[in-house]
């Protein structure tokens, strides 16, 4: 479970930003909307990251794909920094040396409360790394409130070599794996790989957790979407109620081919006796396409835990279908996340989301993105929403338009 995340110096964001997906503690706010993990601790199952274009929204995401690239690559990649960091220093910068850093925290356990021997586990790992090289990775457990060093990873210029620290609790292999791990690899994920029981516990949030959802439209969308209704065959059920609830109603069944090609049969609602007609994935529209993989990913977060990482999560969808998409996730779901990025001021429904999972982002005077929260407004007077007050330019974050001309540079036939 995803808790808080920290970039900088990374594509639009220069300085440390941070997004936290913990519930504040406010009674006015919809316990309904959080997960309860004890007293002081809720975590968000929603959240929205809302702003014009080119803000610099989608930059979290990159993040979080950047980082589960590194760390979930395999022994045998080449370059993987090269392929992953090449350009996503801050574009504007004038040092693109200077190294992109990643920090997240994850809930690794709940605990047990009043039980020592089980304890709540967060773990803080923190990444920096240029297209080059990586100059620091760290991972810290917090278990119930005292923070424990796990091991540390810091590239020294002197002596061109990395300095380790590992603390008491680290388990798995130390001095003869740090000495194989080259300056493009992530320890984590190599050490997770040679079986560390520490760093394991940590990359099976990115290898099982982590579900950063492809735009819905590609063949990669369709293998997934494949996979998992054959995996489970009563979910193609499922998926004709999830059709009728967002007004979709001409579909009656689905099913994967023997070529691993998704097909959906229709029918003429007026016509019962009619066979209707069959239509593979590619040829039915984008937003089918669309609703389909994310109709799946929410069953997946359903009977599993996930989070859900959703860019564009409007795109070829009708602005009621998005919020009810929302309210189908927070109905269903108990224990998985979400964060969607988009534009779309619908996502400030009243009661569709908590103020604390609000999130906005807007370019400041050195075109470096800025996230803060609808939490940080104090709840006005008045009769108008929250969405209302935004579109008012309340909460900033809006585009700035001016007028365009069109001059062309062939001359016109007089």
């Amino acid at each position: 479970m995803l808790l808080n995340m920290t970039i900088a110096n990374f594509k639009s964001v220069k300085d440390a930003q941070t997004i936290s997906f913990e519930g504040l503690r406010d009674n006015r706010l919809d316990d309904s909307k959080v997960i309860r993990i004890n007293d002081k601790i809720k975590a968000i199952k929603t959240s929205a990251i809302i702003g014009p274009n080119g803000a610099g929204k989608s930059s979290f995401v990159r993040a979080l794909e950047v980082l589960n690239r590194i760390v979930t690559a395999s022994d045998d990649v080449e370059n993987v920094l090269a392929s992953s960091l090449r350009g996503t220093s801050f574009a504007y910068g004038v040092d693109k040396t200077t190294p992109a850093t990643i920090s997240i925290d994850v809930l690794l356990d709940k605990g047990e409360e009043g039980n020592d021997e089980k304890p709540m586990i967060i773990a803080n790992y923190t990444f920096a790394a240029s297209s080059e090289r990586i100059y620091e990775e760290s991972l810290y457990y917090t278990i119930n409130g005292s923070k424990k060093l796990m091991f540390e990873r810091l590239y020294n210029t002197e002596k061109d070599a990395y300095d380790y620290r590992f603390g008491k609790l680290y388990r798995g292999e130390k001095k003869r794996l740090s000495g194989k791990i080259s300056q493009d690899n992530s320890f984590l994920g190599q050490a997770a790989r040679n079986g560390g029981q520490t760093c394991q516990e940590l990359y099976s949030w990115f290898t099982d957790s982590l579900n950063l959802l492809p735009m819905g439209v590609s063949q990669a969308a369709e293998s997934y979407i494949a996979k998992l209704l054959t995996e489970h065959p009563s979910w193609k059920e499922q998926l004709i109620e999830f059709f009728w609830a967002v007004d979709i109603t001409d579909i009656r069944r689905v099913g994967v081919r023997e070529d691993g090609k998704v097909s959906f049969t229709h029918v003429y609602i007026n016509n019962k006796k009619a066979d209707g007609y069959s239509n593979i994935f590619a040829m039915e529209s984008l937003s089918l396409r669309r609703l389909t993989l994310l109709a799946v990913a929410f069953f997946e977060s359903f009977v599993s835990h996930k989070l859900l990482v959703i860019d564009d999560f409007g795109m070829l969808l009708h602005p009621d279908v998005l919020c009810h998409l929302v309210e189908i996730f927070e109905n269903c779901n108990k224990d998985s996340q979400m964060l969607v990025v988009d534009c779309n001021p619908s996502l400030l429904k009243e009661d569709l989301l908590r103020k604390d999972a609000v999130w906005f982002a807007q370019k400041n005077h050195e075109s470096s993105t800025e996230y803060y929260s609808l939490a940080d407004f104090r709840k006005a007077r008045g009769k108008a929403s929250a969405r209302e007050r935004y579109l008012q330019g309340a909460y900033g974050s809006l585009p700035i338009t001016s007028d365009f001309y069109f001059v062309s540079d062939v001359e016109e036939d007089k």
